[in-house]
Order: structure tokens, then sequence, then C-alpha cells
């Protein structure tokens, strides 16, 4: 079952709405470390911030890889229609 989840090309969509949602969160914890930071000045959220700042960005590659591949699969087909030979 996780081999077959993890192998290329299988649920695609469902792989693209959890790097989605990671990078909501990512997001979400970005923008609260940095607004921590402006009235705190704690080394340690200035650092956390650098790193959700990071994650959006890798959540990003992440669901747009996963986005293209699921919408290659359901172009492809369409794109080749089958023909039969005389």
């Amino acid at each position: 079952m996780v081999q077959k989840l993890c192998t290329s090309g299988n649920h695609e969509a469902l792989k693209c709405s959890v790097h989605g949602a990671a990078g909501v969160i990512s997001a979400l914890m970005a923008a609260y470390n940095i607004a921590a930071c402006r009235y705190r000045r704690d080394r340690h959220l200035r650092i956390n911030a650098f790193v959700y700042t990071l994650a959006i960005g890798w959540e990003i590659k992440q669901t747009l890889h996963h986005l293209r591949k699921s919408s290659a699969a359901v172009v492809a087909p369409a794109a080749f229609p089958a023909t039969r030979c005389a």
C-alpha cells in the first residue's frame, strides 16, 4: 500500500494537497514568527521565521511538481486519441 502511494505517478492529487496544506501551515508559522520577532527580539524567532520561509518555498515547489504530474496524466490520453488502422 505504502509503496504504491509513494510510486511516482500514483495518487498525485493526494500528494499535491498534502504539500499544499503543509505550505499553508508553513506560511502561518512564518507569519507568526515574523510578527513575534517585531515585538520580542529573541534569536529563535528570527531563526524560526527564516526556516519557515524556506519551507514555504519548498512546499510550493513540491505542490507544483505534483500538480504538473497529475495534470499531465489527465491531459496525455486526450492529446493522443487512439486510431484504428484499416
